[in-house]
């Protein structure tokens, strides 16, 4: 399997990547590390209240993916969560358009 170090591997750049956390954010994490935290960077992160558990879990995912390292048991639970997050959004899109309808409406 393929294995590389690129920086784009790291879980803090694929956080930041996926729009989870800003550079702020992933400075404070990067800091409290740099002070003497030993915990994972996505644990801090949580405990900050910059991301969530779920985030943390699909950009490791992510990064294993990107790394070779994904067994495809893993790959088809990371399509499965893309999948409901897709719909998810669909739902929030066809919300926000029956609202703006709904408005548009009103405003007449």
């Amino acid at each position: 399997m393929k294995k590389n170090n690129h920086e784009a591997d790291r879980i803090g750049d694929l956080l930041l990547a996926a729009d989870v956390v800003t550079r702020e954010q992933l400075g404070d994490a990067v800091a409290k590390q740099r002070a003497g935290d030993a915990r994972p960077l996505g644990e801090i992160l949580v405990v900050l209240g910059h991301a969530t558990a779920e985030a943390i879990e699909s950009a490791l995912l992510r990064q294993r993916a990107r790394r070779g390292e994904l067994e495809p048991a893993e790959g088809l639970r990371l399509l499965d969560r893309a999948g409901v997050c897709t719909r998810r959004a669909a739902d929030c899109i066809d919300e926000l358009t029956t609202a703006a309808t709904e408005l548009g409406s009103k405003a007449r």
